[in-house]
This record gives C-alpha cells, sequence and structure tokens, in this order.
C-alpha cells in the first residue's frame, strides 16, 4: 500500500532567506521557515537550538509494507543525496539538520536528528541558493547515482576532525570518479584524467602529494609519515586548500560527468 509523508528538513548554514520558494522536483520543495506556522518553536521541541532559515519540506511516497520504511527509507532515496548536493554545491558547513514530520501530522511519531548545534561564523554555506539551484541540483542527481560512492564518501568526510581521515577519504573520493573498477594502478588514471581535464601543474602536484601522504598512512609507514610530516609542504593551509580542490574537482564532475 502506497502511503504519504511530508517531512520537514531545516536546513543548517545557509545564512540568508530565499527570495522565493524553490520546487526542486515533484518530492522536494526548498521555502523559507513559516513564520505564521511558528515552525521556529515546532523544530525546537525536536531540541533543534539553530537558528534554520531554509527548510526542505519532502513529500515522500512509500510502500507501507517494507520495514525500511519511511525511516530509512527516506535518508537512503532524498536525504542523504540532498545533504550531499549542499557540501558539493559551495565551500562552508551546511546540510539537513533533521528529518522530522510535518508540524500538521498527527499520524507519525518521532524524527531523526543530524545537526543540533549552532553553525560558526564563516563556516556556512557561500554560494547563494537561487533559482539556479534547480538546474545544478538535476545534474547533481545524476552524477550522484552513477557515483554515489564519491558523493557520500565526501559528504561524511566534511565532518572529520584530522587530515589523516579526510587524506583517505578524498583518495577514495578520486578513485571512485577516475579509476576504472578492476584496476590496481590507480594514480596514474587519476593524475591523467586532471590532466585531460585541464588541471594545472600545481593542482595535479597537490593530488599527487595528497595520494602519496596516504600511502603512507594506509601502509602504516611510520618513517615516510614522519618525514613527510616534518617538510615544509604539508601544511595546515596545504591541507584545506588541497581538500578544496577536491570538492572543485567533484563540482567539475557534476557538470559534466566523464564515467
Amino acid at each position: 500500500m502506497i502511503k504519504k509523508q511530508i517531512f520537514l528538513a531545516p536546513l543548517y548554514g545557509i545564512r540568508s532567506s530565499l527570495e522565493k520558494s524553490l520546487k526542486i522536483n515533484d518530492s522536494l520543495l526548498l521555502r523559507n521557515i513559516n513564520l505564521i506556522d511558528k515552525e521556529s518553536d515546532y523544530f525546537k521541541t525536536y531540541n533543534l537550538q539553530g537558528n534554520y532559515n531554509v527548510v526542505l519540506e519532502i513529500n515522500y511516497k512509500y510502500n507501507s509494507k517494507d520495514p525500511s520504511e519511511p525511516v530509512p527509507g527516506v535518508f537512503l532515496n532524498i536525504v542523504n543525496k540532498f545533504d550531499a548536493s549542499l557540501v558539493v554545491f559551495g565551500d562552508g558547513k551546511a546540510g539537513v539538520a533533521a528529518v522530522i514530520p510535518d508540524i500538521k501530522s498527527n499520524n507519525y511519531p518521532g524524527g531523526e536528528i543530524n545537526f543540533s548545534g549552532k553553525v560558526g561564523y564563516g563556516e556556512s554555506l557561500d554560494q547563494e541558493i537561487n533559482e539556479n539551484f534547480i538546474e545544478y541540483y538535476e545534474k547533481f542527481s545524476k552524477a550522484y547515482d552513477m557515483r554515489p560512492v564519491a558523493f557520500d564518501v565526501f559528504r561524511r568526510s566534511q565532518d572529520r576532525n584530522t587530515n589523516n581521515d579526510k587524506t583517505i577519504d578524498s583518495c577514495i573520493i578520486l578513485e571512485s570518479i577516475f579509476v576504472p573498477i578492476g584496476e590496481r594502478l590507480k594514480k596514474p588514471f587519476i593524475l591523467n584524467g586532471l590532466k585531460i581535464l585541464g588541471y594545472d601543474l600545481n593542482n595535479i602536484k597537490s593530488i599527487d602529494d595528497l595520494i602519496e601522504y596516504r600511502n603512507a598512512i594506509i601502509h602504516a609507514d611510520r618513517k615516510k609519515q614522519l618525514r613527510l610530516l616534518s617538510s615544509s609542504k604539508y601544511t595546515y593551509q596545504w591541507f584545506k586548500n588541497t581538500f578544496k580542490l577536491i570538492r572543485k574537482i567533484l563540482r567539475k564532475y557534476v557538470d559534466n560527468p566523464w564515467i
């Protein structure tokens, strides 16, 4: 039996309200928080303490006989993809704070919290969400369906605290979009792919160095790790810039998937 449930997903990291609501597709509506219905107060009943400007309204249809529905089905089918789309769309900390039933629902208990804190200064998404996001999300959906591992790993990597973890995640992402299935020599495919896409030598060298650092971690080569970290190359700013480069590569994949 097919049922319908409307979920609300308040988004953190969106600095300003939308000029107008955006119908992403038949299931998703991106809109400003509803002040008339006092949605802010409603969110607080779920211990959501952030100040939210924008809400993703999900019109979710599902098979009621499926034990995975509507949760975690709504995450697997919709939320994870949308969450990933935000961190690829621009730099900064943004995403789905929670998935809870619509304020007018009285037939569905509970909800699920992803993020309930407040975004710090300068951490919010650096890109404005407007009508262009609709076209972007259509392209993103196609790219995501082709390479879900790459985008899911990148999404999760945003919450990583160490450079080692982010380095491993970044190499998984690069392998997912550049390396054919079954190939054991991964680095040549990644570096040649970057050359074909027109990246300059400095960017290609950064990815080469990132892979070398990843190899030292994976193979538990303590001497190599110490040697690399003691050089003047692997600084805080170098890691920061290189991880931003990973996002730019993913964004280019969204605009024109090559595999």
